[in-house]
């Protein structure tokens, strides 16, 4: 009997961190402009594979999967890079 073993290409993507600022909104009314002084933007987080990177965008991916040796990817994230403010490799 003879077994067949399938392996999988070699995975290519680094795991990173991407460090990056969102607007913030806020719906209520101010009568005083102090509050209004005190808000500003969010910073964000979001963990994935590095997809691609150029300077205008960013595109990473949260889950994979091998059907066979075939890669699909699924959860894609694309940040304009203006917003971008670290990339960070983990291990």
């Amino acid at each position: 009997m003879i077994f067949m073993i399938s392996s999988k290409p070699k995975f290519k993507y680094k795991r990173v961190k991407v460090i990056w600022q969102d607007i913030l909104t806020c719906p209520n009314w101010y009568d005083d402009l102090t509050d209004v002084d005190k808000l500003t933007y969010s910073w964000c987080e979001d963990t994935g594979y590095l997809y691609y990177k150029d300077k205008k965008m960013l595109k990473i991916f949260s889950s994979f999967s091998y059907d066979g040796d075939k890669l699909t990817v699924g959860t894609v994230t694309t940040f304009p890079r203006s917003v971008v403010k670290k990339i960070e490799v983990l291990k």
